[in-house]
């Protein structure tokens, strides 16, 4: 986990360990990453803090099988390692290779040299970014909202854990501008919002499912705006521009 990681480092380096910075590093990557400039190393973790990939980079002295990983020439690199005897597998697109029995693999740096060393648990290669590992659910399709309380079946105030269960598997993402935590739900078309753990913004969307939004009895999603603008008129529904 996350704070136990930085309490083993902290005493492990004390003063050198240097600056800590926290951060996410694609807006699909569901967890955060914490980079320690000084050590040369970016530690990246899942939505429920758990370290799952690790980046190298000089200075770190990094080796496998006898051969130095982060030297100048990635292709010196690569032949040293299959010549030790690993198996190198190298991606179709030319940004580097990945050797699947050490767990880890090499990206390629400007000027044909390695510019960091990934390790990793299960390949980047065949994993499927950002998804949760709840049991699927039926989707969704009609949510009927309820003023000031959410949907028929999601409610502000709710825990995100329990969201979960109910809803299945959602691609979670924390924006960079802040702490909160966002769950897009793309068989329900739902996004959901949360802060401290409790759901405090919801979003009925086109992304992924076409659903429907219902409110009084009238569809939301799918019509135009002054149709839609009328008939809540008419059912008394005040509207704002």
């Amino acid at each position: 986990r996350r704070d136990a990681i930085a309490e083993r480092l902290a005493a492990a380096y004390g003063e050198e360990l240097g600056e800590r910075s926290l951060f996410r590093k694609a807006a699909s990557q569901t967890g955060l990453c914490e980079q320690y400039a000084e050590l040369g190393v970016i530690l990246h973790f899942d939505d429920k803090d758990r370290l799952v990939y690790i980046e190298l980079f000089e200075p770190a002295p990094v080796r496998y099988s006898g051969v130095p990983l982060l030297e100048p020439s990635y292709r010196e690199v690569v032949a040293d390692l299959r010549a030790a005897g690993c198996q190198v597998v190298e991606d179709e697109d030319g940004y580097g290779c990945e050797v699947p029995e050490g767990g880890f693999n090499l990206t390629l740096g400007n000027e044909g040299a390695v510019q960091c060393v990934g390790v990793f648990v299960s390949s980047p290669q065949q994993s499927v970014l950002g998804m949760s590992e709840e049991e699927p659910v039926p989707p969704i399709t009609e949510h009927h909202l309820v003023s000031r309380e959410g949907t028929s079946i999601v409610r502000l105030g709710q825990e995100h854990e329990h969201l979960r269960g109910v809803l299945g598997p959602a691609l979670q993402s924390r924006p960079d501008y802040g702490g909160e935590i966002e769950d897009w739900f793309y068989e329900h078309g739902l996004i959901l919002g949360f802060t401290g753990g409790r759901l405090v913004s919801l979003a009925i969307s086109y992304a992924g499912f076409s659903g429907t939004a219902w409110f009084e009895g009238v569809q939301l999603l799918g019509r135009p705006y002054p149709e839609v603008a009328a008939d809540l008129e008419a059912a008394g529904v005040r509207m704002e521009t």
